[in-house]
């Protein structure tokens, strides 16, 4: 049963026949040989054909005047060229403006140089367009820029404008620059003189002067190169004789002036239109005669060439269309094979979009999974349906939904959604019987709970999705969500699912008369729009059925969540963090918390194996704690580095209550053995460590009192080595730069070391406390201690805490592309973040000692508030006045942590870097509150 539309909402009749015209549509414009296409024009991709001179009869013209006009009427007021406002936070670079005024600025220096009568107004846009250019390759980041071949687009409008005396330096130049060499490196121009068709015919005019272009005739599909006016105009600029055939491949591209990128594209416009509407609308609605005469072009083709196909007819074959048309021939009742498409594109870990590829697809994993589960028996092809699903878990896992062709992230998620609950349907049939469980429990759940929980909270409040409200992004977001409404985890929050949908669809029902409208989200060398797949995409998601699935017992059963915990993670709640956050995320962060508890004990077991083992009352918090300081107030780790945080808080926990329930067993000689032993360790010559881990070399059990006591080093020197060599030799620390990699090292020495000193002090301490309660007299309990309290708040304090640990380990996990490059690029950014760092550290330590005053004071510990600052020497014992001062020193810290957070973000540090820094210091905040709430430390008695 679907979900019940308002009556202010579409008639399913009137959305059932707009599905029907647009399958009518398929195949009267599509499906056939003078087919057409719904892609946006590229001011790039006209600024190349803008450029190309026919000689004929001996006089020289512009083959195409219009397009001149095309280029000067879309320069912006700043100067610059954009295809469309970039979608900013949906992983938008520039990189399209850049393009798109990097081209067009050469077309207005080539008209300048040849049409003089104009060269006025040509030189005043041409300064305008130069400054904009810089402008935006300054704001450039590189790094996170994925728009096709960039990497050698760039790097040659670059070349090409100096020609002309335009220089530009800018700040990711050097990063552009080696990602530009590391391609050439392995080009060889042979490469493209060969028969086999590559992907380098798409971008020739990066190539310009490095390959023969007469030498590529053969490469041509009906006249174009690899479809790209772009390509194909280097190619007729720079070859000897005229090439009719590529000049009536750009007439037939044009459209009012300007050409699309690619064109063709039918058999790739055709099959995405059809899965979207499959999704949403019944058989009976789609199967017609028009239907049978699409689903017969798709098929002719198909088997025409092998069981492989491009984007359109003829050209360089992948995975995102192969598998797509198998999906919707197989929906049809065309049994087809996915046999050749396993023999291209199967890799040993994953499913590549081309045979050969720079960087790896996500949603062409997505799409071959759903081609495989399309197959009449897909446990023929079990192992292929394993490794699609992995790698498709694997992308989520580390923070990557992303699309080669799409700029916004809902898209993959949806995606991502619609394959994986197909999965558990298969699953839950029968016919995947053998499939691993443990790859269901473990990551499945994770990420389908994770995308629908990550697409409820990215709702504006108008209904929409996207910074730009964008209709096709909302669109995708619909579907994600009714997809995900099968899934039995979502029953916990279904009410806000359903509220979530509605206000969507209305959101969409308000702008009806735009839903043929292209949204700027699909990307090439520029960003682009589709027209009917933005009203293919609208017209599901205003009729899709909500749930999609209806599952049976075994998907019940896989969705079992034991809560244990729950009135306790219900009183941590009530605390003000928890105020402006609304009720079903903490119910949907709770639920995911649960998810990761599994892993999170088996990975804390497996790094420090022990007997009789107590469950700490806060380890099933800890996992709901990490998820909703993810999911809040501006902070995000990728799944795999929020497993990764909250083991590793767990693990400082652990060897926390360990230094002090079982080194403080030791005195005097046997101390300075262990800092000998500390400082061993850490030696340089011990720097790449390759250490075993412990296997239990003592029972570390909860220490009430002095009864639990290693009676030798060894043990101790085990423990430190198995911490150190978890730590130290963690693949993320392995692949961090030097610089990170030493931060950490030295952040761990000196936490070790703290621990001991502050053993010694607080041994100090109750030795003068217990020396004056004998004597009764009212000597200073003030510490022993050659510090102001400033000076040991900000050193040995903030080591010992380990905040600053586990932060220079956060660093090493941001870097995820594993470069080997500086978390923190500059010296700027190291110095704001090591000082974000440190009063993180010193805000923790004074938070704890507020909330242990008691504690401390009964075990005689030592307590920020001992120190003679706060009146010990003259006898001062009103606790809440040292107390009320305390508070205000933390707050002064917290506000400093948040200035240099502020300094970190005016540096234009990387996102993804920031959300994981913000989410840190939520962590922090969150905990100040439960320890304020109660003491959660240990207990321990000297």
């Amino acid at each position: 049963m679907g979900l019940i539309l308002e009556s202010s909402l579409i008639d399913p009749a009137a959305l059932n026949q707009r599905a029907r015209r647009l399958v009518h549509r398929l195949s009267n414009e599509f499906a056939c040989e003078n087919h057409k296409t719904s892609i946006t024009t590229s001011v790039y991709n006209t600024a190349w054909v803008s450029m190309i001179r026919k000689t004929l009869n001996g006089i020289s013209r512009w083959l195409f005047p219009e397009t001149f006009d095309f280029i000067l009427s879309r320069q912006l007021p700043d100067g610059g060229w954009q295809s469309f406002p970039l979608l900013a936070g949906e992983k938008s670079s520039g990189a399209d403006g850049i393009v798109n005024t990097m081209a067009a600025l050469l077309a207005l220096i080539s008209r300048r140089n040849i049409d003089c009568d104009c060269a006025q107004e040509f030189s005043a846009r041409i300064a305008k367009a130069t400054n904009a250019l810089q402008r935006m390759l300054q704001l450039w980041d590189v790094r996170s820029t994925d728009m096709v071949a960039f990497e050698v687009i760039v790097p040659a409008h670059l070349e090409m404008l100096e020609k002309h005396g335009l220089n530009f330096r800018f700040k990711g130049r050097t990063t552009l620059m080696k990602s530009y060499h590391q391609r050439m490196a392995k080009f060889r121009p042979e490469s493209l003189y060969g028969n086999r068709p590559t992907s380098l015919l798409y971008c020739l005019e990066a190539l310009i002067g490095k390959v023969d272009m007469n030498r590529l005739t053969h490469g041509k599909v009906a006249g174009s190169m690899l479809t790209s006016p772009s390509s194909t105009a280097a190619y007729l600029m720079n070859t000897i004789s005229w090439d009719e055939e590529a000049e009536a491949y750009l007439r037939n591209a044009i459209v009012d002036g300007g050409f699309p990128d690619p064109y063709p594209s039918n058999i790739f416009e055709i099959t995405w239109t059809l899965k979207a509407l499959m999704e949403a609308f019944p058989r009976d609605v789609l199967v017609s005669p028009e239907a049978s005469q699409v689903v017969d072009f798709l098929e002719k083709v198909f088997h025409a060439q092998g069981g492989l196909v491009g984007w359109t007819p003829d050209v360089l074959d992948e995975a995102d269309d192969t598998s797509s048309v198998i999906y919707v021939l197989n929906y049809f009742a065309r049994p087809t094979s996915p046999d050749a498409m396993i023999h291209r594109y199967e890799s040993s870990d994953k499913f590549r979009c081309f045979a050969a590829e720079r960087t790896p697809s996500p949603s062409a994993n997505a799409h071959v999974l759903k081609g495989l589960l399309s197959v009449e028996e897909p446990c023929l092809y079990m192992d292929q349906v394993v490794k699609a699903t992995s790698y498709i878990c694997d992308c989520w896992w580390r923070g990557d939904a992303s699309d080669k062709w799409s700029m916004t992230s809902h898209y993959g998620m949806m995606l991502f959604a619609q394959s994986l609950i197909m999965l558990l349907q298969k699953w839950d049939q029968g016919a995947l019987e053998n499939f691993p469980q443990n790859l269901l429990q473990d990551k499945v759940r994770l990420v389908l709970f994770g995308i629908l929980t990550e697409t409820l909270q990215a709702q504006n409040d108008n209904g929409s999705w996207g910074p730009k409200q964008s209709r096709e992004t909302t669109a995708y977001a619909i579907i994600t969500l009714a997809t995900l409404a099968s899934f039995p985890l979502s029953n916990h929050i279904n009410d806000h699912i359903m509220t979530a949908i509605g206000q969507g669809q209305r959101f969409l029902q308000g702008q009806i008369k735009d839903w043929a409208e292209p949204d700027p989200i699909w990307r090439g060398k520029a960003v682009y729009g589709l027209a009917i797949l933005a009203e293919a995409y609208t017209i599901s998601a205003m009729s899709i059925a909500v749930p999609t699935h209806k599952f049976g017992k075994v998907v019940f059963d896989l969705c079992e969540v034991a809560e244990p915990g729950l009135d306790r993670i219900e009183q941590i709640s009530t605390l003000p963090y928890f105020l402006d956050m609304p009720h079903w995320l903490v119910r949907a962060c709770t639920v995911e918390g649960y998810l990761y508890l599994p892993l999170f004990d088996r990975m804390r077991k497996e790094i420090f194996p022990r007997r009789d083992i107590k469950q700490h009352r806060q380890w099933n918090v800890l996992p709901f704690s990490a998820v909703v300081c993810s999911r809040s107030k501006g902070g995000f780790y990728a799944p795999r580095n929020n497993l990764e945080f909250m083991v590793y808080c767990a693990l400082m926990y652990e060897i926390d209550h360990y230094m002090e329930a079982i080194i403080s067993s030791f005195e005097g000689v046997e101390l300075d053995d262990i800092r000998h032993i500390v400082m061993q360790i850490f030696d340089e010559s011990c720097r790449d460590l390759s250490l075993e881990l412990c296997k239990d070399p003592y029972d570390l059990t909860e220490a009430e009192g002095a009864s639990l006591r290693i009676q030798n080093l060894a043990g101790v020197k085990a423990t430190l080595q198995a911490m150190t060599s978890y730590t130290l030799n963690h693949p993320k620390v392995a692949s961090a730069s030097k610089y990170d990699q030493s931060v950490l090292h030295n952040e761990l020495k000196n936490y070790f070391l703290a621990q001991i000193t502050s053993n010694f002090e607080s041994s100090s301490l109750a030795l003068r406390l217990g020396a004056s309660s004998s004597s009764g007299t009212s000597e200073s309990t003030s510490p022993q201690i050659q510090q102001t309290y400033h000076e040991w708040v900000h050193t040995t304090s903030a080591s010992h805490v380990g905040a600053l640990v586990t932060f220079a380990f956060l660093a090493c996990l941001n870097n995820c592309n594993d470069d080997g490059e500086d978390c923190f690029a500059s010296a700027e950014a190291k110095f704001y973040a090591q000082d974000l760092s440190l009063h993180v550290a010193s805000y923790s330590r004074m938070v704890n000692d507020i909330g242990s005053l008691e504690r401390d004071r009964q075990e005689m510990n030592l307590n920020s508030v001992d120190f003679p600052e706060f009146g010990t020497e003259s006898g001062n014992d009103d606790l809440d006045e040292r107390r009320r001062q305390l508070k205000n020193l933390a707050e002064y810290e917290r506000e400093a942590y948040g200035r240099a957070f502020e300094r970190l973000q005016g540096l234009g540090t990387e996102e993804r870097v920031m959300k994981g820094i913000r989410a840190f210091c939520n962590v922090t905040e969150l905990y100040a509150e439960i320890y304020a709430m109660e003491d959660i430390s240990p207990r321990l008695a000297r």
